[in-house]
């Protein structure tokens, strides 16, 4: 599996608004959100954002000698395009989902992505988490059962719930 992402409704999405709520999940998670780039259209409105997600601040990542033991990912936000529309009809449903946000580069287990996600889905209720090339997703509810339960290591690779 090569990324995490998130699916979100078209109608009504702000790349801003996505990336605010990355990083308050990512206070809420305990984690250091930094290295962010922000890519402006010529009217100064987000078209992408990237950035890193992590358990020790940024310079003690730099600083690191053994930075695989170090949770970290980098993440990116992506803005809706032309071929957006009807882009997960085949797994949604619904014509107004697509890949706003993806979670790649993971370093290490998926338990800390976890963490993540069940702050994240706290605000966004109505958002999808699809496993690059699996065949089914979790809505919000779905996460929110799982976080009730002992973590369950299986959860990336097959829907256990």
């Amino acid at each position: 599996m090569s990324s995490v992402i998130i699916l979100k409704k078209i109608s009504n999405y702000s790349p801003e608004q996505t990336l605010e709520n990355f990083k308050k999940a990512s206070n809420r998670a305990n984690m250091n959100c930094f290295n962010i780039t922000v890519e402006l259209d010529p009217d100064y409105n987000v078209q992408s954002a990237e950035g890193t997600l992590s358990e020790v601040d940024e310079e003690t990542l730099l600083n690191t000698e053994d930075e695989d033991t170090i949770r970290y990912f980098t993440f990116n936000v992506n803005n809706v395009v032309e071929n957006s529309y009807d882009s997960f009809t085949w797994l949604t449903q619904s014509t107004d989902y697509f890949w706003a946000l993806d979670i790649v580069n993971i370093n290490h287990e998926y338990e800390f992505i976890y963490r993540f996600i069940v702050e994240y889905f706290k605000d966004n209720l109505e958002d999808y988490l699809w496993f690059d090339d699996a065949e089914w997703y979790y809505t919000a509810d779905d996460i929110f059962r799982l976080s009730q339960r002992p973590y369950n290591p299986k959860w990336c690779s097959e829907k256990v719930i």
